[in-house]
């Protein structure tokens, strides 16, 4: 196995650049819904049922293949999901109809799922000196600059280009291609080498060590609420910014994401600057307390038409969601043995697309039958209570 060179950062801001790409990536449609749904003439149902199957497909890899990259090492699977992300931006800047779009989005997610995982352990390896807390902290933080970073480069790019739905895609492909590059020359392999590809290969859910159960447990819950107010925001985010303006805004709904996705990501630097790890269970009553607050805003706002109040509360969920999700992560890191981080990660990942993917589904169903502010309000809701049963079983739970 190579290591990596303890006065070599390069290697280590590459791979936070393929997880920024990828989430970007994947948050790249959101500001484009709405001109999908009126192009086509489907129902919102249609769109939402886009947008989970991508959250579906990247649980097939982290499902099946979570310990892929701890077998035969992070690079081969990191470049194959880079590939693969690759082509599916190909195909939904060329995409004609909704079942192109689908197939597409089913490609970007097997991508991602290949990607998260390999690459949250990757990035603990390849810091130069091995810090958990900077490589858990960078983890979770690129993720959501990252989304943050997808839906304002394809809101600006949409508002400024002849084909909206299109040149987006292209740039994100560009970045995809030219990190594809800079992986396979310049990041060395971390892992790998305790088993074949063909033992690797075989379909086995990713599994927790026995001694980090409990830990792995109270990180699943807080990755839950976290990501589950990303899934309500993503999927209802351009819909609700339309009806507020009476009109469809590229522009307006990438300001809504990217509040939340923005807000999440400097919660995670200012705390991690301010507190150590040791006050997880802080961070989490912290997070909890923002996110509640920043539903309640919101839903207010709503009953209001405010649009600004609409981005104001998105922000402030999104500092409660960013902690949430930056303790979860921080316990795996300091708990989950090396030799199997990989796997761990990516069942932690498991839990998170879930948590993305169902919510949003759930909501359009629901918007479909009472409307899609009263939609909202019901997912805060349900929301809002579990972050608080979160709280209570965190505050009991022994420490890690």
């Amino acid at each position: 196995m190579q290591t990596t060179p303890r006065s070599s950062w390069v290697p280590f801001v590459l791979m936070a650049l393929v997880v920024t790409v990828a989430l970007a990536s994947s948050a790249t449609p959101s500001p484009l819904y709405v001109d999908y749904q009126q192009s086509w003439d489907v129902g919102g149902t249609t769109i939402t049922v886009v947008y989970a199957v991508y959250a579906l497909a990247v649980l097939v890899p982290l499902l099946f293949l979570g310990r892929l990259s701890d077998a035969i090492g992070r690079r081969p699977v990191i470049l194959a999901g880079l590939t693969l992300l690759a082509v599916s931006m190909g195909m939904l800047a060329a995409a004609p109809s909704v079942a192109w779009l689908i197939a597409a989005r089913v490609i970007q997610g097997l991508a991602v799922g290949l990607i998260t995982g390999s690459a949250s352990a990757a990035l603990i390896e390849l810091h130069p000196n091995r810090d958990s807390r900077v490589g858990a902290l960078t983890s979770s933080s690129t993720t959501n600059f990252g989304i943050a970073v997808g839906v304002l480069l394809a809101g600006a790019v949409a508002t400024s280009s002849s084909s909206p739905l299109v040149h987006p895609y292209l740039v994100i492909g560009a970045a995809t291609v030219a990190l594809l590059v800079g992986v396979a020359t310049l990041v060395p392999e971390t892992a790998g080498g305790s088993s074949t590809a063909r033992d690797a290969l075989r379909v086995r859910p990713p599994t927790v060590p026995a001694e980090t159960r409990s830990t792995f447990a109270l990180a699943a819950v807080c990755v839950t609420v976290s990501w589950s107010v990303g899934g309500v925001f993503l999927g209802l985010g351009g819909a609700i910014a339309r009806d507020l303006m009476g009109r469809s805004d590229y522009m307006v709904t990438g300001l809504v994401v990217a509040s939340l996705q923005a807000a999440a990501g400097i919660a995670q630097l200012v705390w991690n600057l301010r507190s150590g790890p040791e006050r997880w269970r802080l961070g989490v009553a912290v997070g909890v307390g923002a996110l509640v607050a920043g539903l309640v805003v919101a839903s207010l706002s709503l009953e209001a038409g405010q649009v600004a109040g609409f981005i104001a509360a998105a922000a402030l969920t999104g500092l409660g969601m960013g902690l949430l999700f930056l303790m979860g992560n921080t316990l795996v890191a300091q708990s989950a043995p090396p030799a199997v981080r990989g796997q761990v990660f990516s069942a932690l990942f498991v839990v998170a697309y879930t948590s993305l993917g169902v919510p949003a589904v759930v909501a359009a169903v629901i918007a479909e039958g009472i409307g899609l502010i009263p939609a909202y309000h019901v997912l805060a809701l349900v929301v809002g209570v579990v972050a608080l049963g979160a709280l209570v079983a965190v505050t009991r739970a022994r420490r890690p």
